[in-house]
């Protein structure tokens, strides 16, 4: 079994937060003005529940939060997360990315990527003071996360101060905590991909990382502006800029859009109140949780 150093084993988990929360599919579905946060209350007939729009990494300086969304989580029964990611669930993630993310055997990134991709991943981790031969066992999509993890964290961003993390943090022991889709179901989606696709994945992302700051910094002011608009705008444009990875991004984002929302409205059936929180991408655009949840005749209003 190939053995992971703490560090890097921190460094991998952190790809379960990552998990796309700034590349989906846009239109301009929302009208968004400034004085809104990203907090939509959830009507039904049975309970008032809420959904928020999280980054999951952030700044010390983003708190405190709105007082909207502070109260709607204080009066909620269930914190609802992507994925469980709560200090006492972290080495079990670890386990499943170590299963799951790392080649066996005799395979290699090397073998399993084209040169250029290879090329650009040894470059890349130069930078960032690593060797490329410490990621051997790394698959495609796993490195593709590291990544996208380094470059947030060298622009200041940091997954201790994420929205997930917070309420996750201030729910422990005090709140029941559900999964929209838990850290199985991430993992197994990411490797379900082909060779093909993997390796575009990660070219891509080496491609594009050093260019992240000003879309990542865009995105972060919109959230604290509370500006659905500007952000929705920021992330179409990135994509557009991605036409090689259309069919990718729509399974990883449309099709667990459209999972998230059916578990969403079986909440809403259980008569609690729920406090949902899922990455801000997946929320905007005509394929994205709000839209879907008022096609299906669910009742929100953005707070």
């Amino acid at each position: 079994m190939y053995r992971l150093t703490g560090r890097k084993r921190n460094i991998i988990v952190l790809f379960l937060i990552v998990l796309f929360p700034f590349a989906i599919f846009c239109s301009k579905q929302i009208d968004s003005k400034n004085g809104k946060t990203f907090l939509w209350q959830i009507r039904s007939n049975t309970n008032t529940s809420y959904i928020l729009g999280s980054i999951h990494f952030l700044k010390k300086n983003i708190y405190p939060l709105n007082k909207k969304i502070e109260n709607a989580f204080e009066e909620s029964d269930v914190l609802v997360v992507e994925a469980n990611l709560s200090i006492d669930k972290i080495a079990e993630a670890t386990l499943l990315i170590m299963q799951r993310g790392m080649f066996q055997g005799d395979r290699t990134l090397k073998k399993a990527v084209l040169k250029k991709t290879y090329t650009l991943a040894e470059k890349r981790l130069k930078e960032y003071g690593m060797d490329i031969s410490n990621f051997q066992k790394f698959k495609p999509w796993l490195l593709s996360m590291t990544i996208t993890s380094f470059e947030l964290i060298k622009l200041g961003f940091d997954p201790n101060f994420g929205i997930d993390k917070y309420f996750l943090d201030k729910a422990l022991r005090k709140k029941e905590i559900l999964e929209l889709e838990g850290a199985e179901f991430q993992v197994n989606l990411l490797d379900s991909f082909s060779a093909e696709q993997q390796d575009k994945f990660l070219f891509y992302t080496l491609k594009e990382a050093s260019k992240s700051k000003k879309q990542v910094e865009g995105m972060v002011k919109a959230w604290s502006e509370d500006n659905a608009f500007e952000m929705e705008k920021i992330l179409y444009e990135s994509i557009q800029n991605l036409p090689e990875l259309k069919n990718f991004y729509r399974k990883l984002i449309d099709g667990r859009n459209e999972k998230m929302v059916e578990k969403i409205e079986s909440f809403l059936k259980r008569g609690k109140k729920f406090f949902i929180v899922v990455g801000a991408g997946h929320l905007i655009g005509k394929n994205g949780i709000i839209q879907l949840l008022r096609n299906r005749g669910v009742n929100l209003i953005q707070l």
